[in-house]
Parts: C-alpha cells; sequence; structure tokens
C-alpha cells in the first residue's frame, strides 16, 4: 500500500471525486474528516470504494467508553480502513474502541501538529494507546523515531504536517515527504501541498516519488 494519504479536506463532493480520479495513481488512502463528512456523509464513503480506494475516517472519536464503542463498530459497518480517536479520553474509552471484533484500524491522536509540546508527551500517549490494543498514532513526523523505539516498528506512526518545502501556515511540527518516510512513517497524511497545487496529479506524483526511498 502507497505511503501517501491525502486529506480531502474540502466541501465539494464532486472536487473531491475530481481529485481522486487525477491522483489515484500514486495515493491507495483518501483522509474523510468533519468537513467533507458533515456535507457528503455515506455518499463520499460510498464514492471512495467505488473508485477503488480506501478510508481514513478522521472524525477524532472522543466520548464515554460505551459511545466511542458504538461509533467504531458504526465506521466498521462503512467498510472504512482506518479511523482515528483521541487519546486524551484515557485509558477505558482506548481499550473499549479496541475491543471491536474485525474493526478498521484505530489510529489515536496523540498532540495536534498546530500544537507545540514536549516530545516526552506524545511518546507517553503512545505507549498508553499501545497497551489499550490501538493500532497506531497520529503523530508529527519529529516524533516518528522516539515512537517507533519505544512502541515497536509494527506499531503504526501516521503523520500529518507534511510540507515539501518550508511553509508559512498552520503548522508547527513538520517535516518533508522524504524525512518522515525516512524517520519510519507508515503513512504520510498530505493536504494543502496537493489541493492548493496548480496540478493536484502533479503534486501528488512529485510527492510519492520521494517516498520511495532506496
Amino acid at each position: 500500500m502507497k505511503k501517501i494519504i491525502l486529506a480531502l479536506d474540502i466541501y465539494d463532493f464532486k472536487k473531491a471525486e475530481k481529485l481522486i480520479k487525477e491522483t489515484s495513481p500514486y495515493i491507495d488512502v483518501y483522509k474523510v474528516g468533519h468537513i467533507l463528512f458533515l456535507q457528503s456523509g455515506k455518499e463520499i464513503i460510498k464514492m471512495i470504494k467505488d473508485n477503488g480506494k480506501e478510508i481514513f475516517l478522521d472524525l477524532k472519536f472522543h466520548d464515554i467508553p460505551a459511545t466511542v464503542k458504538r461509533s467504531v463498530e458504526s465506521a466498521k459497518e462503512l467498510g472504512v480502513f482506518s479511523l482515528t480517536v483521541h487519546s486524551i479520553g484515557g485509558e477505558e474509552m482506548l481499550k473499549a474502541a479496541a475491543s471491536v471484533e474485525n474493526r478498521p484500524k484505530i489510529w489515536a491522536v496523540t498532540v495536534l501538529t498546530s500544537q507545540i509540546t514536549n516530545p516526552e508527551e506524545v511518546v507517553r500517549r503512545a505507549k498508553l494507546t499501545k497497551t489499550c490494543g490501538i493500532d497506531g498514532v497520529i503523530s508529527s513526523p519529529l516524533e516518528i523515531s522516539l515512537i517507533k523505539k519505544e512502541c515497536g516498528k509494527e506499531f503504526n506512526v501516521v503523520t500529518p504536517g507534511i510540507r515539501p518545502a518550508k511553509a508559512d501556515d498552520d503548522q508547527k511540527r513538520v517535516a518533508t515527504p522524504e524525512m518522515a518516510v525516512k524517520e519510519g512513517a507508515d503513512f504520510i497524511v498530505v493536504g494543502r501541498p496537493i489541493l492548493e497545487a496548480e496540478s493536484p496529479a502533479q503534486a501528488a506524483k512529485n510527492i510519492y516519488e520521494t517516498t520511495l526511498i532506496k
């Protein structure tokens, strides 16, 4: 499976469909977050699957354990590849999410990449999620090697905050695609560098080629 996840952080269903068709040679998984899911719901999930691609459902579940468990069960029925929960939900909530049989992969959010934080806090949250049966974490590229060292190579690290070059935006803890993959990222989540490119297909191709570490 290709390492790039394209974040469809847009409002328009037709634009999303066009982006998937243009970038599909380089991307296998597409992220659907609050913006697009609130606009299109199950329709966007079906469209992505009809195009032969996988869905990363990024709704960051954070609620009482029973509610989060039912949310994971609902995501399972949608047939998504992966979903997110918040690590700050605590041990009981994380274990409830992980207990669903034949579920999608679950990745726990550690600290948002728009925030400055101590790397030790990210690692602490990653270790907690692993003990609760979660498959991996969402973390900035700067903590990848630390998490892999503490949690093992099989524990997924999915990294947003990917920028092909220095960017002046709201992301604080960032890295290039090549750096993130060399550090051990299992997936890199890319949004604006592709969405806002003059040619999204070419931007996706360029980023894909940098992830092909020899």
